[in-house]
């Protein structure tokens, strides 16, 4: 039952509908037009439509402002719903992917019990519902992690370390490429490492007697530890363990583990599990830990693409394993996650740039003189900076997102097909390829988680009030995406990992004159020791002249800053002293990356799909004001390195960026609409499309938290409430009521 009011719901003072209709009417820019540039091509754009639609209208994947109310277990409940909902469509997603490209329905012979018949998939196979999985992971992100811990991690890491033949077994004769069979976990993280895996302490010890391996924690802190969906869910899981052969450790590597019997979910002999308990965020993932006592599991569930145990009929033992190779694998196993989280960021910076823009044209605050209007947020100088830079991430995160999505998946198309053959030349190409594309991802995935965690606390805060309430979002989005900076690399240490790379790279460019990599030149061509003696030829009055200066400006910077790093590591011969400037590194070498990507899609005609020149010039001011709001975040860097002086900080890019807020404000409706996402994808009242802020808010309050019909509901607490008011009330009685009207006579004085 919902609570009534005597307030007519019809009668409104504030009416913030007819602001977000006046900036749709007045702006000029082409919304499908900006929407297919975010999306990267007609043909995306139309999939994420028809994705987006089955996915809000499903009565099972629909996620509603009750979502913000449930309990651990309940998310729970419905997360094991919606996985099992997820995988109907994925049969659904890759048969009609396959009748569309290879017109065959092949879809038995993934589970084929004679091996050769069995088909394996392609990532063209499961594009529809990897896109459609990213979706879902927009409106539930639990349920998004659920799903791709199995498929991304546990699934990519036999892909990513098994042969050929343990990949048709695990994927497609045990089925878990279906979710079918079996459902997996990745045990990776213990109780006493995480970002060191190579110092991991679980371990598989090679039994000859009977061709097997022990799987053993040794002690506490080798616990597995926050491996999700290892709770209550996984039948099996990939485990990184110390391969031990004849009392000889050869280093962490990887092994199916089993850890519950399909059939009826009860635990294995030597396994122990249990639940990690209450989380910051995603409680709906059952996080767990492990430990292993004796594990017996055969020899060949040892993933054997790069490191074999060999027995020989003799009875003696070898192990082959190819170090570069191997290492490869590991690269490949944690590229997914971290790729996917780019394209996270944009899909999450898009829908919380949209509630808090929307709410800034709705909202109304202050009146400039008595008797006018009231001035809405949007309006304030300081509320256009604090909301309009945050509106661009989202833009700028998209095109860099699409792109190293494809290169992903190009790369690792081209790993899998090397790794199959013996064309050597052909694995340490694609080995090179990998390692920039660790470099990129490892950058962008820090940088970016980075951002939109600034973000989306940033535009909560600028919805006051509203913003704190779970229903607009805010809160649970915020915790669950923080978790987005730690897992699958925590930030900092990605960040100086890709960074060192980096450096190295331009260590070899200043002192050889060219990269060993010829890969490189693509990647890295800006590492130009030229630049060293540079200013940007725009940095005068006039301000940033081309609209390649916005780009080319990170990329002289970049150079100076490793150069000074360089200086620095000679002085104190050790690179720890100049991490924090590492940290930098990356995240303005992602800077770089995004601007440039964004630039480029936008300067041709053919990849932007931008034809209205009014539409044009407006995501060019996106581009402008995304680069000069970091220029002036980080204008200590800018001057200390002699980009800009100090005069030019405040009398050119300055000006500049505010100059550019109440031009990027004229359009803020229409750059939000643009991401063209409904009100089930939003699931926040303050932000939904008609802009009826109030009606909306109140609505859903009251639907979530019924009362009795007269408005007068008691909590089940209210005898302590009592209790506590009436204290001392009988004593009183007992004097007659003597303090009572002693209390009264000092009031009436």
């Amino acid at each position: 039952m919902t609570r009534r009011t005597t307030i007519d719901p019809d009668s409104v003072v504030l009416n913030p509908q007819k602001f977000i209709q006046k900036e749709r009417s007045d702006s000029k820019v082409k919304v499908d037009q900006i929407n297919t540039f975010l999306e990267s091509s007609p043909e995306r754009r139309k999939l994420t439509h028809t994705l987006i639609d089955q996915i809000v209208n499903d009565p099972v994947l629909k996620t509603d402002t009750d979502y913000y109310d449930a309990t651990k277990l309940q998310e729970r409940e419905i997360t094991a719903k919606k996985i099992a909902r997820l995988a109907s469509y994925m049969e659904h997603d890759i048969k009609t992917v396959r009748k569309h490209f290879r017109n065959t329905d092949l879809m038995e012979n993934l589970q084929a019990n004679d091996p050769d018949k069995a088909e394996p998939l392609t990532n063209q196979d499961v594009s529809i519902f990897d896109k459609r999985l990213s979706l879902v992971a927009n409106i539930d992100p639990q349920l998004g992690t659920r799903v791709g811990v199995h498929l991304g991690l546990f699934g990519n890491c036999i892909k990513g370390n098994g042969t050929d033949e343990q990949i048709r077994y695990w994927l497609q004769e045990r089925g878990a490429i279906l979710m079918k069979g079996i459902y997996g976990c990745f045990a990776m993280t213990e109780l006493g490492h995480g970002s060191n895996v190579a110092q991991l302490q679980t371990r598989a010890v090679y039994n000859e007697q009977n061709d097997s391996f022990i799987i053993d924690t040794p002690d506490l802190t080798a616990t597995k530890w926050w491996i999700g969906g290892a709770a209550h869910s996984a039948t099996h899981a990939t485990v990184y363990a110390r391969l031990i052969v004849e009392g000889k450790d050869y280093g962490v590597k990887t092994f199916v583990v089993p850890l519950r019997d399909p059939s009826n979910f009860q635990l294995l002999s030597g396994v122990s599990i249990g639940d990690i308990g209450a989380k910051m965020g995603r409680d709906g993932i059952d996080n767990g830990w492990i430990q292993f006592r004796n594990v017996v599991i055969p020899r060949e569930f040892m993933l054997s693409r790069f490191t074999k145990v060999i027995r020989s009929p003799d009875g003696s033992v070898t192990v082959k394993t190819e170090p570069q190779l191997d290492q490869i694998s590991g690269y490949s196993a944690l590229l997914s996650g971290r790729v996917n989280m780019v394209m996270d960021s944009f899909r999450f910076g898009s829908k919380f740039a949209t509630i808090a823009v929307r709410y800034a044209v709705g909202r109304q605050q202050f009146a400039p003189k008595k008797g006018l209007s009231e001035t809405q947020l949007i309006d304030y100088p300081l509320h256009q900076y604090r909301v309009l830079p945050q509106l661009c991430v989202p833009y700028l995160v998209s095109p860099v997102a699409f792109k190293l999505m494809d290169n992903y998946y190009s790369t690792l198309d081209e790993l899998y097909k090397a790794s199959s053959s013996v064309d050597k030349s052909a694995l340490v190409t694609v080995s090179k390829k990998l390692k920039n594309l660790f470099i990129d991802s490892a950058s962008l995935k820090a940088t970016n988680t980075w951002l939109i965690a600034t973000l989306i606390d940033e535009l909560r805060q600028t919805c006051g009030g509203h913003g704190y309430s779970q229903y607009n979002g805010f809160g649970k989005g915020y915790d669950d995406w923080v978790v987005q900076c730690t897992w699958e690399g925590d930030n900092n240490v990605l960040s100086l990992t890709s960074a060192k790379s980096i450096l190295k790279k331009f260590v070899d460019s200043a002192t050889k004159g060219k990269f060993d990599n010829a890969l490189d030149i693509d990647s890295f061509s800006y590492l130009k020791p030229e630049y060293l003696g540079s200013v940007i030829s725009g940095g005068t009055k006039s301000g940033l002249k081309e609209l390649g200066d916005y780009t080319e400006i990170w990329s002289i910077t970049l150079v100076k800053l490793l150069a000074h790093i360089g200086t620095l590591i000679e002085k104190s011969r050790s690179i720890d002293t100049v991490s924090k400037l590492l940290v930098l590194v990356s995240k303005f070498h992602a800077l770089r990356c995004m601007l440039k990507t964004y630039y480029e899609k936008l300067n041709s005609l053919g990849d932007s799909h931008i034809t209205d020149e009014i539409t044009k010039e407006s995501l060019w001011n996106v581009y402008k004001l995304f680069s000069l709001y970091f220029i002036d975040k980080h204008s200590g860097e800018f001057q200390q390195f002699k980009i800009f002086t100090p005069d030019q900080i405040s009398k050119v890019v300055q000006p500049q960026l505010l100059s550019l807020l109440p031009i990027v404000r004229k359009d803020c409706i229409s750059l939000t609409d643009s991401f063209e996402l409904p009100d089930a994808m939003l699931n926040a009242p303050i932000g939904y499309f008609d802009g009826d802020i109030y009606h909306n808010y109140f609505n859903e309050v009251c639907r979530n938290n019924p009362v009795e019909a007269d408005g007068a509901g008691k909590p089940s607490y209210h005898e302590l409430l009592s209790s506590m008011l009436g204290r001392g009330f009988e004593f009183d009685q007992k004097l007659g009521g003597a303090a009572n009207a002693e209390t009264l006579s000092k009031l009436n004085k």
